[in-house]
């Protein structure tokens, strides 16, 4: 009998047992050892997760820099930006930003944001899988997400999966902490939609040129499309980038429809909207640099260093016309400025009753950087002369006074005339005038004539004349190496034409001395008025009557004198024109009773000007500059209503001071006596010239005494 080997009746025995029945109990407990060894890593994982998710902080605290907001300077208009500092964002309030708008956005980036949790689970589990598998990175970030990647600290900037599973926490807990709507406006103030924005409403200043609130459906989800791929998509164009963002408009359209937010019909109605060229700050009249650094320079004098202003959140309102601007450029570019040589500098500027600066040119910034407005470029000539008038009126003088107007002459130190033999102060009118008889200070303005006005200067007292060019803004620093001496009537105190506006500003205003500023207002980033001092009442340095005498001798000037060239139809002109010795420097300041303005061109180089690109003669004040303000007056005051100026009383003491004898002057003091007959302005003539075809109001031809000039007085 075989024996069964060993080996098979083993596998017997155990194919035997096998067919048994397993007992419950025993199955159970199988099951459950199989469970507990399965269930240990869920568990600990599960706790693992629990004590991550309660470890991780609640972020509060923004990135640096997220919610920065650089300060805005605006136009005149108080909505158009001249140009930003720091940071282009502006916060706006829940109530401001339109629910169009809202839509828009989710439909573009999280339909389900508000019946959601702050995670998607779809987009985060992709994420983890495709980061966890070796693959790149991917996104699948809900809007509480993205807050709390870019906008919260505590995450890291490393491309993991953990900073990953760390943003899930963050947002599950953010989206419990935070109501849906105030997550939502947090989002729309600070996600970035391109063109140097970030923000909602800066977005849509950039876009569109408006306010957040104004946006249409269309413009909305143009404005949401733009979130996924800002600095890809192109606004304007047919190339790829600009297809694909019509393609991602139209996509947030479809979803407007499918969220039920905007009716099919509606939405076949949208029309791809038109934006507006990128913006990229004052190009209008290039002018950017001088009105940057004019800018910041106010500031500076309120307090306000420029690191502040980078992130301050400031509102800054200038008075600046953007359509003046232009004009200001167009009258100098006519006077083919951007083609004179590079020593010749020349600019315009109007400044308002208040001394807010509506417009300026103060150079072709491509033939040189340097301000030819603000800062002094040339001898204010004889467009000084309305000072000296002014203090004269001040000593309760009236401009039907008289003066003599022979020329030459020499002065002596006490004002009097002295032979001409004589040491002493030589002065003569232009050759053009020539040599007059005795006039009243009207007719000396309307022509101006040297020789009457630096007799003026002696009667009135120099130290008087200083004195009140100062209040009109004249600065002291300009006046005081002339101190005591007569020459000053005649302008030989450098000035900048900024001053000058605003000097003749107080003539048209009634009497009241401004300051010229760029910044008429500020608004810090509570909403509170920054105190702007040169915006308060200002010092009054004339009374109404005084002030509408100057302005009579003005409008003689423009009306029959030498500023006839700048005389605009149908409007009542006042102003007056300055040429320095040699014609080195040309002005015409002139005046309409709601805006000043001065043109002003020197020769650095202290040479004449003369043979300038489209004007081959000698410049005077009468020429060029008189033309170049005509030009923009004319475009400025289009619209602006024709006012009249006040007309005077001409109150006030009528004086004598002709103290030639052969003109029949007295030679005494001057005493109150009967004036001549004034003509109205339009009709000054002189005694015995007729009114001259060029500027007379220069400074005089050096004369050179027999010996050196007494102490204090000028040679000229």
């Amino acid at each position: 009998m075989h024996s069964i080997p060993k080996a098979r009746r083993l596998r017997f025995a155990l194919s035997r047992r096998s067919r048994r029945p397993f007992p419950a109990r025993g199955r159970r407990k199988l099951l459950g050892r199989l469970l507990v060894v399965l269930l240990i890593p869920v568990v600990l994982a599960g706790t693992a997760t629990l004590i991550a998710y309660f470890r991780t902080p609640l972020p509060n605290e923004p990135q640096k820099g997220v919610t920065d907001e650089g300060s805005t300077v605006y136009y005149a208009d108080g909505r158009t930006p001249l140009f930003r500092l720091g940071a282009n964002r502006e916060t706006v309030r829940h109530d401001q930003i339109p629910d169009r708008l809202r839509w828009a956005v989710l439909a573009a980036e999280e339909r389900g944001f508000y019946s959601g949790h702050g995670v998607s689970p779809v987009g985060t589990f992709r994420a983890v899988w495709k980061t966890g598998s070796g693959g790149e990175v991917q996104g699948g970030s809900t809007i509480t997400q993205q807050l709390a990647r870019n906008y919260f600290k505590g995450l890291s900037k490393d491309r993991t999966a953990g900073r990953k599973i760390k943003e899930i926490f963050i947002s599950l807990k953010l989206d419990r902490s935070r109501e849906k709507d105030e997550t939502l406006d947090l989002y729309l103030n600070t996600i970035y939609f391109g063109r140097q924005t970030s923000g909602v409403q800066a977005a849509a200043r950039a876009y569109f040129d408006k306010d957040v609130w104004q946006l249409d459906v269309a413009e909305s989800a143009l404005l949401a499309a733009m979130i996924q791929r800002p600095a890809y998509f192109k606004t304007q164009g047919d190339d790829a980038p600009a297809r694909a963002l019509r393609a991602r408009w139209k996509y947030v359209l479809d979803g407007m429809v499918s969220m039920g937010k905007l009716s099919r019909a509606d939405a076949a109605r949208q029309r791809f909207p038109a934006t507006r060229r990128e913006w990229s700050g004052v190009s209008l009249s290039g002018q950017d640099v001088a009105v940057r650094q004019r800018v910041l320079d106010e500031l500076y004098t309120l307090g306000i260093p420029v690191q502040s202003v980078m992130n301050g959140k400031l509102k800054v309102y200038t008075g600046l016309d953007r359509r003046w601007m232009a004009y200001a450029e167009q009258a100098m570019k006519e006077a083919r400025e951007p083609r004179w040589p590079a020593a010749v500098r020349g600019g315009l500027i109007a400044v308002d009753r208040d001394g807010a600066v509506r417009a300026f040119y103060g150079g072709d910034p491509a033939r040189s950087q340097y301000d030819s407005v603000f800062n002094p470029v040339a001898q204010a000539a004889s467009t000084f002369k309305p000072y000296v008038l002014a203090a004269t009126l001040r000593r309760g003088f009236t401009v039907k006074s008289q003066v003599s107007g022979r020329s030459p002459v020499k002065f002596a130190p006490d004002g009097s005339l002295t032979p001409m033999t004589a040491p002493g102060y030589l002065v003569d009118n232009d050759e053009k005038i020539g040599s007059l008889g005795r006039i009243d200070l009207v007719q000396a303005t309307a022509l101006s004539v040297n020789t009457g006005y630096v007799k003026l200067a002696f009667e009135t007292g120099i130290a008087n004349v200083l004195r009140t060019a100062q209040e009109f803004g004249v600065p002291a620093t300009a006046l005081q190496p002339f101190k005591g001496q007569a020459g000053i009537a005649l302008g030989v105190a450098n000035v900048s034409a900024a001053t000058q506006a605003a000097g003749y500003a107080a003539f048209a205003n009634g009497g009241t001395a401004v300051a010229p500023h760029l910044i008429t207002k500020i608004v810090d980033a509570k909403g509170r008025n920054v105190p702007v001092p040169w915006r308060g009442q200002g010092r009054r340095v004339l009374t109404q009557e005084q002030a509408a005498q100057v302005t009579h001798a003005l409008r003689a000037t423009v009306t029959g004198g030498t500023g006839r060239k700048a005389a605009l139809p149908g409007r009542e002109t006042a102003g007056k024109t300055g040429t320095s010795d040699n014609n080195q420097a040309a002005w015409f300041v002139g005046y309409v009773p709601q805006l000043s303005a001065a043109v002003v061109m020197a020769d650095t180089k202290g040479k004449p000007l003369k043979g300038l690109p489209g004007f081959p003669g000698t410049v005077a004040g009468d020429n060029v500059p008189a033309t170049v303000w005509r030009s923009f007056m004319e475009k400025v005051t289009r619209g602006m209503p024709a006012e009249v100026f006040r007309r005077p009383a001409f109150s006030g003491v009528t004086a004598n001071w002709d103290t030639d004898p052969r003109t029949g002057g007295s030679t005494g003091d001057a005493g109150a006596s009967p004036s001549p007959s004034v003509s109205p302005p339009g009709q000054a003539k002189p005694q015995k010239t007729p009114p001259p075809t060029s500027d007379p109001g220069r400074l005089p031809a050096a004369g050179i005494p027999e010996k050196s000039p007494p102490a204090g007085a000028v040679r000229p």
